[in-house]
């Protein structure tokens, strides 16, 4: 008797195999996409899909939960700091408050680097004569 199970001992099926081949050439093509058109398509689907999940009830219980998390966490002042907390040191702008009197604030300084300076563009000699020429030219004209 002819079991149909009986070929396939693979862990997924031919069907989800194409399933899985037919995702992956679409994200593929929308790559090929963004990179013709220069635009971001993936960044585009997910502000829609944070619209749509804002705008939907979940959207509610999802900034009631970030609000609660922003009251236990507090939001600081945005001015980093260096301080000890439990006998470890730690940088942060939100758990290094300034009443802690280990408290020391960080000046941030952009380490991109520096650029050498650009020398000027060669300024080429004004087209002077050639003796060789000019006596060539001299016995032409006698």
């Amino acid at each position: 008797m002819f079991h149909p199970r009986r070929f396939q001992e693979g862990a997924i099926s031919l069907f989800w195999v194409g399933i899985g081949s037919a995702v992956l050439a679409a994200l593929a093509m929308a790559a090929l996409f963004s990179m013709r058109y220069e635009r971001n398509l993936f960044a585009e689907g997910a502000a829609k899909a944070g619209k749509m999940v804002g705008a939907s009830p979940a959207g509610t219980v999802i900034d009631s939960a970030k609000k609660a998390v922003n009251e236990v966490t507090g939001q600081g002042d945005g001015v980093m700091r260096k301080c000890i907390i439990n006998g470890k040191t730690v940088i942060s702008n939100t758990d290094c408050r300034p009443g802690n009197r280990t408290s020391k604030v960080i000046e941030i300084h952009e380490t991109k680097g520096f650029e050498a300076p650009k020398k000027p563009p060669v300024e080429k000699a004004a087209p002077g004569s050639n003796p060789a020429i000019d006596k060539i030219i001299e016995k032409q004209l006698r």
